[in-house]
């Protein structure tokens, strides 16, 4: 599990209790119970509305993460705004019925860029792709009334604590204001066991390949993965061929089958292409104790599978208009994670979403021209199919630049000899050598551990 992955579980963590906690209060309450519940099932099924979304994380006072988004929905288009963590404009998508756009960015000289001038558009031939891109709006309106969303009202009707004497609602000019304070002695049991959950699927952590020796002929790589604390490593063989000119350009322009007996797939070995010509063979298997060394290498604590996770407390506020649209709703809190190494970590985590232009909102699209002219027939009459990925310029003046457009990606058009290649985001990694071999113990079977405890740092003095 990448970091922003496991950041997120802990902010969905937090963001669930508040939620249930606020819906249990209201539920108290009466009346607000159902004021609040329909504004926010209403709000999961937004159409034409303006939101702004930010969710910020700090791990032990220092931030790890901070995502702020800008979304307009629309009837049958949506486009979202991105920031980066200074709140500076970093890109946008759009997305309508039939076609999707976006800025690409790429690398030159071995280093990304993101203004390159050049866009990324997709063509969809039928109308049944567009669901939005909203952060909270993640249902479609003839969703409001399913059995979907039916079991998530029951569910935070579920949710029930001891929240009674620790929330206040008051209204001013128009507006209902929500708001309450819940410490971990009052989370409700569906949320504990939601925590516990979560602690137990994040042991569930890795899975990795790399490759351990090539002589030009036979390949021999690894498999390895990590689940509860022990790793099992699948070492595999394989002979390979270099791919010739004429595949190379075939596979790049997207029509290079091979149905031969001898084909066993393609390989990237070194930040080159080849074709398997036999099949993966295995040769070892063993399983140990994960170590840090297994993981990736991070300083965040989060990287690491939990131990435990005790929410200190969560705040949580809402505000619904006379007309039961919930106009803003925010989740803070701190949680205390205790990694399987023993690290222990202090969690802030603050949640925002705010709602305006709601019922008037029908974003358009940001480039003059291009939805005019990427349509499904165009594509089809100068490339050969009616659902595709195409790249193009703009004009001065903004609008679309059809003589640009192309299907070859931009990165190999600008940097033939790049490291970064349309296959391979990432730098070609040195060449290894024949020669380089890693060595391996091996380990019969899980048995064989016995009596080693799992998530022992084996690196530690």
């Amino acid at each position: 599990m990448k970091k922003s992955v496991k950041i997120r579980l802990v902010c969905l963590i937090v963001a669930a209790v508040m939620l249930g906690g606020a819906a249990t209060v209201a539920a108290v309450m009466g009346s607000p119970y159902e004021t609040l519940k329909k504004a926010l099932l209403d709000a999961m099924t937004f159409r034409n509305t303006a939101e702004e979304t930010l969710w910020t994380v700090t791990v032990n006072g220092v931030t790890a993460e901070v995502i702020k988004r800008h979304t307009i929905q629309g009837d049958n288009s949506s486009i979202r705004y991105d920031f980066d963590n200074d709140g500076n404009a970093d890109g946008y998508h759009y997305q309508s019925d039939n076609l999707s756009i976006n800025p690409l960015s790429f690398a030159i000289d071995g280093k990304m860029e993101y203004n390159t001038g050049w866009y990324s558009a997709y063509i969809y031939s039928r109308n049944s792709y567009y669901s939005g891109i909203s952060d909270f709006a993640v249902f479609r309106p003839e969703d409001r009334h399913s059995a979907q969303l039916r079991f998530y009202e029951l569910l935070l009707d579920a949710l029930v604590g001891d929240l009674k004497n620790n929330i206040t609602m008051t209204s001013s000019n128009g507006i209902r204001y929500i708001q309450g304070t819940l410490t971990e002695s009052q989370v409700p049991e569906l949320a504990k066991a939601g925590i516990d959950l979560a602690i137990e699927q994040s042991g569930n952590y890795y899975n990795d390949s790399r490759d351990i020796s090539f002589d030009g002929n036979e390949y021999i790589f690894e498999y390895i993965y990590i689940d509860r604390g022990v790793k099992t490593v699948l070492r595999w063989k394989q002979n390979v061929r270099p791919m010739t000119t004429e595949e190379m350009e075939a596979w790049d322009d997207g029509i290079y089958h091979q149905f031969d007996e001898g084909y066993w797939g393609v390989r990237y070995i070194g930040g080159e292409m080849y074709i398997g010509v036999s099949e993966q063979e295995l040769i070892n298997e063993y399983k140990a104790p994960a170590t840090r060394a297994d993981y990736m290498s991070s300083d965040n604590p989060l990287d690491l599978p939990m131990q435990s996770l005790v929410i200190n407390y969560v705040h949580g506020e809402a505000e619904v208009d006379m007309d039961g649209n919930l106009l803003y709703i925010e989740a803070n809190g701190t949680v205390t994670v205790t990694n399987i190494f023993g690290d222990v970590s202090v969690v802030e985590v603050k949640a925002t979403a705010r709602f305006s232009d709601i019922g008037t909102s029908n974003p358009a699209c940001p480039i003059p021209g291009a939805e005019q002219l990427l349509t499904s027939d165009y594509v089809k009459e100068r490339f050969g199919s009616r659902d595709m990925n195409v790249y193009f310029k703009l004009k001065e003046d903004g609008s679309i630049d059809a003589d640009s457009v192309t299907t070859m990606y931009p990165g190999e058009l600008v940097a033939m000899d790049n490291p970064y290649s349309r296959y391979d985001p990432y730098p070609k990694p040195v060449p290894m050598p024949a020669e380089y071999v890693i060595e391996s113990y091996v380990i019969e079977s899980v048995e064989a551990i016995d009596g080693v405890e799992i998530g022992v740092d084996a690196d530690a003095d």
